[in-house]
């Protein structure tokens, strides 16, 4: 499925936009894929933001579940 990600970087002027002017956006090039795409979101949203803190087995900083890698020193987060 190919898709198009727009505002990808205007998170920085937010405050100059409206909040929903500045978020990024996914679009589908294609219509029929809208409702698989929408899946695939809901999904990975209920699998990676439920769920406790990780902490940082390199630096000890707690980081939120949806995290791969540490926000503060970088390290792979182990799950």
């Amino acid at each position: 499925m190919r898709v198009r990600i727009l505002n990808t970087h205007a998170s920085s002027v937010a405050g100059e936009l409206p909040i929903d002017a500045a978020s990024p956006q996914l679009w589908v090039d294609q219509p029929d894929d809208a409702a698989r795409a929408r899946e695939l979101i809901d999904t990975y949203l209920q699998s990676t933001s439920a769920g406790p803190p990780v902490t940082c087995l390199k630096c000890g900083e707690e980081n939120p579940p949806a995290f791969d890698l540490c926000w503060k020193c970088g390290a792979g987060l182990e799950k």
